[in-house]
């Protein structure tokens, strides 16, 4: 090669990296800024949002996604209703009682993330507790809060159980307790809190809530309604990203670990693998399996708001479905 064919390579070379470095910026300026707060410290039932951010789903979609960790449903519905966040996964069943209390009546869920809830009554193995009403007669252990929320309270009627049998332990150790022996069984998530108690101590099949006619839908995307409507196509790309990284997990677990261990790095990686693996069963209800990722049923969202009525604090009528949720923003089926 001679030398003018060097100098004019080289400055062809140049060329292209400085209309990259150029490019570079103008490509992130047209990016749409967006924070996303989970409704809990990130757990492997999110790894499709990581995937989503580690592939670049979202920056196809023309966002700039940041992915922050939550404390709870309530703490997300604050964030969302006063703009501190533009999007948010937090609890349908609370949302429809933050609704009810009309503060937080310009929030909708536009997605269903976990539908089917994970609520358990988790028992030793060897307890004998593998039936609604094998709790009759034990004791147990739970938190303050736990009783206030009313869905042990439905568990029991709806399944006929005498809960004035039931020795009642208040403790924030309620897992100790049981381990321990102090109680005979406690209310929790089967996954990942069932999986926490096994770790130490071989326990029953937990026994789902929702297998047995109490299920609140649970963590959904959520939105204000007149952010909503300032931003539709952009929360329409947003779903769409989800969907294609929720694909991601299923078809490649590990791989989504990977993402979720580079966004967060201090995480268990063994316990998030778990996650990713076992929460996948609680993405369905019964009346949803074989529908779309994030489509949400009217019954099953009637039958959130109709248990929130009779053992909650929500007026009956009060709160109607399309005051909580909408499916016109779900990714076209393909």
């Amino acid at each position: 090669m001679n030398m003018k064919h060097i100098r004019k390579s080289a400055y062809w070379a140049a060329g292209i990296a400085l209309a990259g470095a150029f490019a570079g910026p103008v490509h992130a300026q047209e990016l749409t800024p967006v924070t996303v707060r989970l409704a809990f410290l990130a757990g492997g039932i999110d790894a499709p949002f990581f995937v989503a951010l580690g592939k670049g789903y979202f920056e196809e979609e023309g966002l700039d996604v940041e992915i922050i960790d939550g404390d709870g449903s309530t703490g997300t519905i604050q964030a969302v209703g006063n703009g501190s966040v533009q999007l948010g996964n937090a609890g349908l069943g609370a949302l429809v009682q933050a609704s009810a209390a009309a503060d937080f009546d310009n929030i909708t869920a536009v997605f269903g993330l976990v539908q089917k809830d994970p609520s358990a009554i988790i028992a030793l193995e060897g307890s004998g507790i593998t039936e609604p009403k094998d709790i009759e007669g034990k004791r147990f252990a739970t938190e303050a809060g736990n009783l206030s929320d009313g869905m042990i309270t439905a568990f029991a009627e709806v399944n006929g159980i005498d809960m004035d049998t039931v020795e009642i332990i208040i403790t924030d150790s309620y897992q100790q307790a049981l381990l321990r022996g102090d109680a005979d069984f406690i209310n929790g998530w089967a996954n990942p809190d069932g999986d926490h108690v096994a770790a130490f101590s071989p326990i029953e099949e937990p026994i789902l809530f929702a297998d047995h006619g109490v299920n609140l839908l649970g963590s959904s995307v959520i939105v204000r309604k007149d952010w909503l409507a300032e931003h539709e196509e952009l929360v329409r790309g947003y779903l769409r990203a989800l969907t294609k990284a929720h694909a991601d997990v299923q078809a490649d677990p590990q791989e989504a670990l990977e993402y979720f261990m580079q966004a967060r790095p201090d995480a268990d990686a063994e316990a998030i693998a778990q996650e990713i693996e076992v929460m996948e069963k609680y993405r369905h209800t019964a009346s949803t399996e074989g529908k779309p990722f994030g489509y949400v049923d009217l019954a099953d969202l009637e039958l959130t708001i109709s248990l929130l009525e009779t053992y909650a604090d929500v007026e009956p009528g009060e709160i109607t479905p399309d005051e909580v949720y909408t499916d016109a923003y779900l990714p076209a089926a393909e």
